[in-house]
């Protein structure tokens, strides 16, 4: 798995140096907004973005370019 970085200290995966030791890792689009903590992965849809801008992973890369 990639090393993933993130900022919010107060989460039961965050480590030192803001590394994300959560062995699942789940982003959405910000339009799509957020889903129950109780949700499982297969009820979630698909959340379609153009940008980096439309979500809140900042390595987000659109794959049409």
């Amino acid at each position: 798995m990639p090393e993933v970085s993130c900022t919010v200290s107060s989460c039961k995966y965050w480590e030192q140096k803001n590394l994300c030791n959560a062995s699942h890792i789940i982003i959405q689009s910000d339009e799509a907004g957020g889903f129950a903590p109780t949700s499982k992965i297969d009820q979630l849809t698909e959340t379609p973005a153009s940008s980096k801008d439309e979500t809140c992973c900042q390595t987000f890369k659109n794959e049409q370019g």
